[in-house]
């Protein structure tokens, strides 16, 4: 998400350092405090102080320290917030949560200190990625190469699924959320995607000129599916899971002067984030007949 995030604006012709990245440092802060999440930005600094291997690409130390930084660290505050609220409704100890599409290990290591003491027993990550499962490893956690869709449900007995902004990487994220749903053991599931108010097809590459254009493409950059809230809601109902809450993360804030950089989240970026807690509910998915 980060190679393509500057690719789209460079080739937007977009400048990437100091006054824009400022502004958008800006924004998010200001959208932190009035949704109340800048101190649990503090408290996972101090859990994991160094994001810089959240991705598989680097990052420029510049702009990581202008804006990277504090971009993710609120949408990592706003996804922890919304895990711990979902223990904490599901209720129990030593849950075992899996994390698929987790690039890093950080959101384990968040959870692991904040949830209330017993409350998880064991995270297991999981990606495709073997730099990704190799970062997770050398932390002295638990992680599985493979595909999501091809995680073998039998073998892993979670508690909890968690998916953070990886079902609008995949090909089929019907056939995956129907498995999860069908032959997982997880009556639960936090997801979250990028927000977007109409649905498209993600495509960002092929947007671009293509004298840009990456000459690779792998599943880390690329959105096949760009859903709207409601879409993603629907689809998750036809999948086998019925929306328990759904939240939204936004990167600017709804009052005073930096409301105003909306727009410019909305066409260079995203406006912030969607996130479900799903139940399993396979009510309206019994009534396909042709999986």
């Amino acid at each position: 998400m980060l190679g393509l995030a500057k690719t789209v604006l460079r080739a937007a012709g977009v400048d990437t350092t100091a006054a824009y990245q400022n502004l958008s440092r800006r924004s998010i802060q200001a959208a932190l405090r009035e949704q109340g999440l800048d101190a649990l930005c503090d408290d996972l600094r101090r859990v994991v102080p160094d994001l810089r291997d959240q991705y598989t690409a680097g990052f420029d130390p510049v702009e990581y320290e202008r804006l990277w930084e504090v971009k993710m660290r609120g949408l990592h505050a706003w996804q922890t917030r919304f895990v711990l609220d979902a223990l904490e409704m599901i209720g129990g100890e030593g849950l075992v949560l899996a994390d698929i599409g987790d690039s890093s290990g950080n959101h384990a290591a968040y959870v692991a200190a904040l949830a209330p003491p017993g409350r998880v027993a064991r995270t297991v990550s999981v990606n495709l990625d073997p730099v990704a499962v190799q970062k997770v490893r050398a932390k002295g956690m638990e992680a599985v190469q493979c595909r999501a869709e091809e995680l073998d449900l039998e073998d892993l007995r979670p508690d909890l699924f968690l998916s953070f902004e990886m079902v609008e990487h995949l090909t089929d994220p019907v056939r995956f959320l129907h498995a999860l749903a069908t032959r997982g053991s997880a009556e639960y599931l936090v997801m979250t995607v990028p927000y977007r108010r109409h649905s498209r097809f993600g495509g960002h590459h092929l947007r671009l000129p293509e004298d840009t254009m990456p000459g690779g493409m792998t599943a880390e950059e690329v959105h096949v599916f760009e859903f709207s809230l409601d879409d993603w809601g629907l689809l998750a109902r036809f999948a086998g899971f019925r929306p328990v809450q759904t939240r939204i993360y936004r990167q600017y804030p709804l009052r005073g002067p930096l409301r105003a950089t909306a727009p410019l989240w909305r066409k260079l970026d995203f406006e912030g984030f969607a996130g479900y807690l799903l139940r399993r509910d396979l009510a309206v998915a019994n009534k396909y007949a042709d999986w």
